[in-house]
This record gives structure tokens, sequence and C-alpha cells, in this order.
């Protein structure tokens, strides 16, 4: 190995579909092509057919090594256990038989990442570049999920703040989340840094929204479309959406699809049909290949993050819709990165959590200001062109690894 020289860890990388997966096999590629030797440990993704991948395969030029069983990772709390606990093990015995001079850069996925990284570096001693996609345990307790004064909360904390002394550098996904690491954990200024996320679709030009093949294909034709594309997961607060759609209803202009999965998913189509919503159509994810197009059938694009998530997370959807050259709707805390990334680049507007009535009245000033919204999708776009493409992120990364 030489100083340029990657070592990736995160534990979805391709053919997982999830955005995370697809953010870093959209650009990992990118650094090889600039000289990087790359290496990935990953675990085995959770898709069909994933029984008949290799443990050690060369893509891309990339060398791929699966860690861990091979489990599904969220059929239940047991198998995601059995996921973390083996794709962990196996990182640290294969970090502690890299040669020192690699560079290893890691991701919170799974959010225990970290404990693993330390403690391979501790033993060599070394440094290791780390990025903060969110924040974790602080999420699950903003949810309520947990208690901030368990037991089991403080000793995860305690395990962060070791580990988190021991990378240097370290980058947030958000600007939001630099207060909050530094105040949760005291990581010093000077060792943080904001490396924004990134489109995993490369565009010239935005995609007209007649170019759509599924504007044909859904019925599209002479509607206005609403479009939430991504996870419905946690973060997510699809019923105030559902709540919107259904007040709209009479409005036969105006049709809204939701596309995509999740935890969440379910309980919002439950309410959809209880409130009466049939303004939406429901759709599954579609291929990455035809993720552009998907994007396209769109006039105005939703994103959204639930109260009190504000520095612990932050929708990675958003620079896809950037690319896509759409107006956003952004229903977000206020002091969140896609708040304010929506009104620095005055592209879109925001939207606090969970008020029905703005969404509503904002949904329908886009759906009667055509010109409003094309210049406000104009603008994604260019933004996405000058800050958020591949090439523009390969820089940052680069930049930051030249300093492990």
């Amino acid at each position: 190995m030489n100083a340029r020289e990657l070592v990736f860890v995160c534990q979805v990388f391709h053919p997982d579909p999830t955005s995370t997966s697809q953010l870093f096999s959209a650009v990992l590629p990118e650094l090889r092509r600039r000289g990087w030797a790359v290496q990935v440990l990953c675990g085995f993704p959770a898709v069909e057919g994933c029984g008949r991948l290799r443990r050690a395969e060369l893509w891309n030029g990339i060398r791929i090594q699966r860690c861990g069983l091979r489990v599904a990772l969220k059929r239940s709390m047991l198998h995601r256990a059995c996921s973390y606990v083996s794709f962990l093990g196996e990182v640290w015995l294969r970090l502690l038989l890299l040669p020192r001079q690699s560079k290893w850069f890691g991701v919170t996925n799974p959010p225990f990442t970290p404990w693993v990284m330390a403690l391979a570096a501790r033993s060599r001693p070394k440094a290791f570049g780390f990025m903060f996609l969110d924040v974790h345990p602080e999420g699950l307790i903003a949810l309520g999920e947990l208690a901030p004064s368990s037991a089991f909360v403080r000793v995860w904390r305690a395990l962060n703040r070791w580990s988190y002394r021991r990378a240097d550098p370290v980058a947030a996904l958000g600007r939001d989340m630099l207060p909050l690491l530094s105040r949760e954990y005291g990581i010093p200024e000077t060792r943080m840094e904001y490396l924004p996320h990134w489109s995993a679709v490369e565009a010239q030009e935005p995609l007209p929204f007649e170019s759509s093949r599924f504007v044909e294909q859904w019925g599209l034709s002479g509607k206005f479309v609403v479009q939430y594309s991504g996870n419905m997961g946690l973060w997510h607060d699809m019923e105030t959406f559902v709540r919107a759609a259904s007040r709209l209803r009479d409005d036969a202009r105006i049709q809204f699809v939701f596309i995509g999965d999740g935890i969440r998913r379910h309980s919002a189509e439950r309410l959809a049909r209880e409130i009466q919503a049939p303004n939406i159509q429901w759709r599954d994810f579609v291929p990455k290949e035809l993720l552009a197009e998907s994007l396209a059938a769109s006039h105005l694009t939703l994103l959204s993050l639930r109260s009190g998530l504000e520095g612990v997370a932050v929708p990675c959807k958003l620079y896809g819709m950037l690319a896509s050259g759409r107006a956003i709707l952004a229903q977000v805390p206020i002091a969140s990165e896609v708040a304010l990334t929506v009104r620095e680049l005055d592209c879109g507007t925001v939207v606090e959590p969970g008020d029905v009535q703005t969404l509503c009245s904002e949904i329908l000033a886009f759906s009667l200001d055509e010109a409003k919204t094309r210049s406000m999708g104009r603008r994604s776009f260019e933004a996405y062109r000058t800050r958020y493409s591949l090439h523009r992120a390969a820089d940052n990364i680069e930049r930051f690894l030249r300093r492990t």
C-alpha cells in the first residue's frame, strides 16, 4: 500500500440499494480514476441474490471485501444485532492486518463503527478519518426511542467520546451537526469540517417533465405533480404530507406521487385511506439507472425531517432533488442543514414540521406560479452543478483525506 491507498469502512456498498451505498458507490470510482487505490470493507446487502455474492471482488477498480454474516438486516432486532457484531468484528481484524501507511475513512453506518476503528487504530497507533452521516444515540433520544439518562445511553456516549478522540480529522454532513458534536463530545472545531453529500446520479441538464417515461406510464400528463422520493423511515414525517394531500383532494390539477419504502410507509398509506387522499400515487423504488427519469416526473419535490432532528441527520435525497432541477418544499426544522441550504440557494421554501395548513398554502402557491417554480428549479440545478456534483465531492474528500 502507498500514501494514496484508501480503506473505506461502511456496512452498505454496491450493490446495496440504500442511499448511502449509492452515494459512495458513485464517488469512490471517481477517486479511483484520480489514482487512489481503494479498498472497501462492507457487509452483505439485503437484496435478492446476495447469497451468491463473493466475499471479495474487484468492481470498477475497487477491491470490495464483504465482512460478517449474510444476514437480512431488517428482518428483526436479533438479525440486526448479528449483522452488526459479525460485520464489526471482522472489520476490526482486517484493519489490524493493514499496513500502517494506509488511510482509513469510516462513516456512521452502523453507528458503532468508530468504536471498532478506534480500537484497531489504538494498537497501531494511528489516527483515522471519520464522517458523521447522522449522530447517535442523539437521534433516537430526539425521537423518544431512548431515555437520555438510561445506563445504555450513558455507556454508548462514553464509548463515543473515547472513539471520537482517536478520529482526526472529523467531517459532518451538516453544518448544524458541528455545534452538537462540539457540545456533546468536546470535539475541537479545528478537527472538524463540513463535508456535504452529492448526487449519486450525474446530470448534464435537467430532464424536462414531458420527457420522463413515467409521466405517461403513471398518467401524470396535464397535472401539477408534487413528489416525495426516497426512504420513508424514522426521520420522516409522512403523515403531514398525507394530510396535506387530503385537504387538496378537490383540486384536480394537483397530483401527489410518493416513491419509496420504509417503516413509515404502511402507516402513511393506512392514514391516506382513512382520511381519503385518493390524489396520492404510491410507487416502489425505481432502479438507480431510472432515478433521473422518476425525479423528472414532478414539478415540486418534497423533503421531510421531523422536529428535534436538526444537528442529528441530513436527508441525502436533497442532493438528488437539486440535480433533478426541481423546486423544493422542505418540511424541516428551521435550524437544520436542509433549511439552511434551501434558503441559501433560494431554490424552494421551508415549512415547519407538522404545519399542514402552511404546507397546503405553499403547494397551492407553487402550482399557481409556474414561473417561480421553474426559476427555483433552475437555481437547484445550478447549485448541484457548482457545489454538489461527483467531481466537487471527490475534491472535498481528497482535501479531507490529506488531513489524515
